[in-house]
């Protein structure tokens, strides 16, 4: 399936697995910008630009549960971030890789089924 993409490009879109989806988000390189596209708690759709292995905003302190363990992938949301730039730790955020509906990555877009 080819997808339009700007004006003329098209781009061919690939079909993955949930858990083929987060292993992939897993293996990126550190600074990697990648989209992923999920279905909120509350319904609505929501299409997010994160970057892979920033530190901004980490305090040390860790999670007090296990987000692999609940089926959740902590992003960091580059749009809160600019936002917000005084508080960067405000833009974490959860993904649940169950919601997940599209990964898009080095012009390559998943879609994730």
């Amino acid at each position: 399936m080819f997808v339009p993409l700007g004006h003329n490009k098209k781009i061919k879109v690939m079909k993955i697995t949930r858990q083929e989806a987060k292993s992939m988000i897993d293996k990126l390189d550190n600074g990697t910008i990648y989209s992923v596209t999920f279905v909120k708690k509350d319904g609505s759709v929501r299409l997010m630009n994160s970057i892979k292995g920033t530190k901004r905003g980490v305090k040390g302190v860790g999670l007090k549960f296990d987000a692999e363990e609940r089926g959740l992938i902590p992003v960091y949301d580059i749009q809160l971030a600019k936002k917000d730039p005084e508080n960067p730790d405000k833009a974490w955020r959860m993904v649940n890789v169950n919601t997940l509906t599209e990964v898009c990555v080095n012009k390559e877009r998943f879609e994730v089924i």
